[in-house]
This record gives C-alpha cells, sequence and structure tokens, in this order.
C-alpha cells in the first residue's frame, strides 16, 4: 500500500498548491489591450504590445570577427608561408574597393570585407615586411567571418506580443533601428493597508500602536517591477472603511492591493469589506507557509488582491499571487521561477504537507537556512540573499538536500 501523495493530501483538505492559487489568482485579473509608444530608453520594465519582426540582417553585411588580413581564397586553403601584397586597408565604417586573388588587404574587427574576399587571418598568424604579408599559418576559407544574416535574417519574427522588455531587448530593438517601441499602457497598482494599530512612520506611536511596513513595501515593490504604485493610505479596520476606500481607488487602479485582515478571524474583514463594495471574491486557503490565506477578486473595473498582514506573509503571498495577477493584466504568460537549485548547508525542522518560504543566505556555493523567524520577522529579510522554496514532501529538510532559491536579485520579483 502507497502512501498518500502530499499533493493530493493538501487537496483532500480543501488547500491550493501555490500553482493552482497563482491560476485561480490570475483569472481575475483581466489583459489590458491599452498601448502607447515609448522612446527606446524608456522601454526597459515595459511589456510589448506588438510583435517586432526583422527589417535589418545582423550582422548587414560580411564582416572581420577579427583584426587581420583579408583574403579571397576560392574556397582553397591558402597555405602558411604565402606572401601577399596589402592594397590597402578597411577599418569599421569604411567600405573597401574590390580584392584579387593574389592580393591581401588590412582589415580591422566589424570592417566590411572587400568585395570578394571570403576569409581573414588573424594579426598574430601574419607577419608584415612593409607591403607585404607573409602568413604563418594557412588561410582557412570563411574563418573569423561573420557573414550577413548568420545572427538575424530579414522577416525573422524577433519578439512576441508579452514579451517583458529588458536590456538585452532594447539592445536588439536599437540594433534593428527602432527609435521607440509599442508597450501596454503602466499598469496602475493602489495599495491599502488596514489595522486601527498602524501608524505612519514618522508619527508618535501609541503603547499599542505599531508602525505600517507592508504598504511601504508592497509599493516598493510594484514601482521596482515598473507599475505605477498608488498608495491608497491607511484604513481603519472596519469593513465600512475598508469598503469606502476600495470603492474609491479601484476608479483608478487596475490592481488593488489590501494587507491585513485576509484571515478569517472577528478582527479580519477583507472579504466582508470586498462583498460591501460590490466585489465578486474567492478566499484561497493555499498549502503554502507563511501566506495561506488570501482573497482575490474584482471591484468595479480593478482586480482585486487582499494579502495577510504579517510582513514576510504579505511578502511571498505578493510574489506568486501578486507577480500572477500583474503578469495576466499585462497580457504575459503567467510563470512560476523554477528558482536555483542548490543544496542547503544546515538542516531546517519542519512538518510536511506545506511549501514553505523561508529567508535564506548563499555561503560557499550551497544556501544557509536562516531558520524560522515567524512570519512577522523583518530582519531576516534584511539578512538574507533571497528566499529557499521548500517543497511539501520535506520534512526535516536535512543538510545537503537540494531546494530552489529565489534571490532578490533577479526576475522572481517582477
Amino acid at each position: 500500500m502507497h502512501a498518500p501523495r502530499l499533493d493530493s493530501c493538501a487537496e483532500a483538505r480543501g488547500l491550493l498548491l501555490p500553482d493552482a492559487a497563482c491560476d485561480a489568482a490570475a483569472a481575475h485579473a483581466w489583459s489590458i489591450e491599452a498601448a502607447e509608444e515609448v522612446p527606446l530608453r524608456q522601454a526597459a520594465g515595459r511589456t510589448l504590445a506588438t510583435p517586432v519582426i526583422a527589417t535589418v540582417s545582423l550582422p548587414a553585411f560580411d564582416q572581420a570577427a577579427m583584426d587581420g588580413y583579408a583574403f579571397v581564397t576560392g574556397g582553397r586553403e591558402i597555405p602558411p608561408g604565402t606572401c601577399m601584397p596589402v592594397v590597402g586597408r578597411v577599418a569599421a565604417g569604411q567600405s573597401a574597393r574590390e580584392l584579387a586573388t593574389d592580393q591581401a588587404m588590412r582589415i580591422f574587427t566589424g570592417a566590411p570585407l572587400p568585395v570578394g574576399a571570403d576569409a581573414v587571418l588573424m594579426q598574430e598568424h601574419a607577419r608584415r615586411d612593409e607591403d607585404v604579408v607573409i602568413t604563418s599559418r594557412a588561410v582557412v576559407p570563411g574563418n573569423n567571418v561573420r557573414k550577413r544574416g548568420e545572427d538575424v535574417r530579414v522577416g525573422e519574427a524577433l519578439l512576441e506580443p508579452g514579451t517583458r522588455l529588458d536590456a538585452r531587448h532594447v539592445a536588439l530593438l536599437a540594433a534593428q533601428g527602432h527609435p521607440a517601441v509599442t508597450v501596454r499602457r503602466r499598469i496602475r497598482v493602489g495599495v491599502i493597508s488596514t489595522g486601527d494599530e498602524l501608524r505612519e512612520p514618522g508619527n508618535a506611536l501609541d503603547p499599542a500602536a505599531i508602525y505600517d511596513s507592508n504598504r511601504p513595501m508592497l509599493l516598493a515593490l510594484a514601482e521596482a517591477a515598473g507599475f505605477e504604485a498608488v498608495d491608497g493610505g491607511c484604513v481603519h479596520d472596519t469593513p465600512v472603511d475598508l469598503a469606502r476606500s476600495l470603492t474609491a481607488l479601484a476608479a483608478g487602479c487596475d490592481l488593488l492591493v489590501t494587507t491585513g485582515g485576509a484571515s478569517i478571524g472577528e478582527e479580519d474583514h477583507a472579504a466582508t469589506a470586498a462583498a460591501l463594495a460590490g466585489a465578486t471574491f474567492e478566499t484561497l486557503r493555499m498549502a503554502l507557509k507563511p501566506g495561506k490565506p488570501a482573497v482575490v477578486g474584482r471591484i468595479g473595473g480593478a482586480a482585486y488582491l487582499g494579502l495577510p498582514g504579517n510582513p514576510v506573509a504579505a511578502l511571498v503571498s505578493w510574489l506568486l499571487l501578486g507577480r500572477a495577477m500583474t503578469a495576466s493584466l499585462e497580457g504575459r504568460p503567467v510563470i512560476r521561477r523554477p528558482g536555483l537549485k542548490l543544496r542547503v548547508a544546515n538542516t531546517y525542522e519542519r512538518r510536511p504537507g506545506r511549501t514553505e518560504f523561508v529567508p535564506a543566505r548563499i555561503a560557499a556555493g550551497t544556501v544557509h537556512i536562516l531558520g524560522r523567524g515567524g512570519s512577522s520577522r523583518l530582519r531576516p529579510l534584511i539578512e538574507a540573499d533571497g528566499l529557499v522554496e521548500i517543497g511539501p514532501e520535506h520534512a526535516p529538510v536535512a543538510s545537503g538536500s537540494v531546494v530552489a532559491f529565489h534571490s532578490f536579485c533577479d526576475r522572481f520579483l517582477v
């Protein structure tokens, strides 16, 4: 008799696996089709709205891949010790005259090959004697030549709509001669924090009050991802107040995010407030630690995401559900990145059954799990290089086990 699979156990308890939760959240975030043209220098971080087809071959002409001498081989090797007159020189940005089979031409990297030339001998393999070059190695047809169109040919599809542009894409677009590019409108993410205990940084704290850290964190995440972040402020912990703020913010945002009140306790009002605001919504109970409960839906024309109130839980839930919803809004595929597979340097005690994200640090090619600090602790996040993703099957995580590591510096955050 086989033991039941852990993912089946989670489903039997009515808990969603992270991938299923991401899909459920994305279903409430409808793609925004509005587009605009932006200068190429402003394109990084934006989502491509139209396909890009090559109009320029890359390279645009046959060119030298090395500094050296251009030859006409006629398809046959020119043996070492061959002497030929050097009839000119050509550098990048210059054009050259036609070259005969019994001639050589000094050439530099990136320069167009003279008409008829089909090989370049590196300068290290040639000896110059006034106006004559003597080869010390064979000149092989095609050597050290970049052929026209070997990288990109005219008419090729280069980029698909939904591509999130970065510096690599900007380089390709520039090489195709595009001064501007058509991208999806920048999505607007509104963030509200809830809780009577919360105070704005800079204000005095009452004995039972704390500073609001989640809203600044989520606004910073949205801005770092290239979105327009809209600060909805801190709202009193009542369904009516939260519903009023949600309704007002929905008019100018594509995604509303609240933090706090997403669970099912007496003081958790996210679902009730969403209902008062006329939302269609569902509560996602996930096989996830931290961040088990979340609320997703729509309020007016905006998607809605209600996150837990503890900082690490809010961060993890945003990185999963928020990423999925913003990708869907921008017309991008919802991709859960696998992370870098690394061995664990230390044992981590846990119970199986849920996917867990834990702050961790990289050291000597292994990952050191910083330990269970609780979903309310911020300091482990600062000490960490990223988050370790521990699958539901691990209990405990033994030293030497392989886990997925998500760096805070990579696209896991976008």
